[in-house]
């Protein structure tokens, strides 16, 4: 398993408001699941490609962008973690 680095970095805001744990995001993340991870967040997910919607997640403020389109769009204010980035300070359900 790959150890990722749990410095906080200096990019825009994410929460995870079930754990009430608040970050900085940083490019060295390749999505929110990552991120969550380096943090100790619960996290559900599978294929950490946007395939499976296992790691589907309530958005509860703000908006995430894709680098590569899922198949199938998660439902109306919600992300795929796995394969999401933060497009300004976001709050997540997590």
């Amino acid at each position: 398993m790959e150890v990722i680095d749990s410095t906080p970095g200096t990019g825009l805001s994410v929460t995870f408001a079930r754990t009430g744990l608040g970050t900085s995001w940083s490019d060295r993340y390749g999505s929110i699941l990552e991120l969550a991870e380096a943090c100790d967040v619960p996290t559900q997910w599978t294929c950490r490609t946007g395939v499976c919607h296992t790691c589907v997640t309530a958005v509860l403020s703000g908006e995430a962008s894709y680098d590569v389109a899922p198949l199938e769009d998660p439902g109306r204010d919600e992300l795929l973690i796995c394969s999401a980035t933060p497009r300004n300070d976001l709050v997540v359900d997590l």
